[in-house]
């Protein structure tokens, strides 16, 4: 039987509890905020440039030069994109607090410490799990993947020790 799921993929494996998927899902959230950063940042840059290029004007006004520069609407727009991304960087920086505090619960043997790290290297770091197998000690991705879902799955049952999900 051929496996249908990729690892970084955003399709959650089939046959994962309901809770190891919403505790996926929890972590996923860094990568999809990391993605609005980028976003954001884009957006800044683009209404930086509008604001600070200049266009012909079309005012005959004696003493003119006949350039005007668009930067009023444009600069307002920039000040408040970059107002929201410091928001999402502010956001983006508990979520990986809180991220890490979960991952670590999982410090209790060997095994569970590389889990762990795997956890907080693909989801807070946003590395590429051959990158990750690398770092970690595992001679394939897929010991990656195959590590962050059993680090899940872990992580769910000692959720539900504690009461925390």
């Amino acid at each position: 039987m051929a496996r249908t799921w990729t690892p970084e993929s955003d399709a959650p494996k089939p046959g994962e509890p309901a809770s190891v998927k919403e505790l996926r899902a929890w972590f996923e959230r860094l990568p999809k905020m990391r993605e609005l950063i980028r976003q954001q940042q884009e957006r800044i840059s683009s209404l930086k440039n509008a604001a600070t290029s200049t266009t012909s004007g079309t005012s005959g006004a004696p003493g003119r030069s006949g350039t005007s520069d668009k930067g009023g609407r444009n600069c307002d727009a920039a000040i408040d994109a970059e107002q929201r991304l410091n928001e999402l960087k502010c956001q983006y920086a508990e979520m990986q607090k809180s991220a890490i505090d979960v991952a670590y619960l999982l410090h209790a043997d060997p095994a569970s410490i590389r889990r762990s790290k795997c956890i907080i290297l693909c989801y807070v770091e946003g590395r590429r799990h051959a990158d990750i197998a690398a770092e970690v000690g595992y001679s394939k991705p897929s010991q990656v993947s195959r590590a962050i879902s059993e680090g899940l799955s872990q992580l769910t049952e000692i959720a539900n020790e504690l009461n925390l999900s």
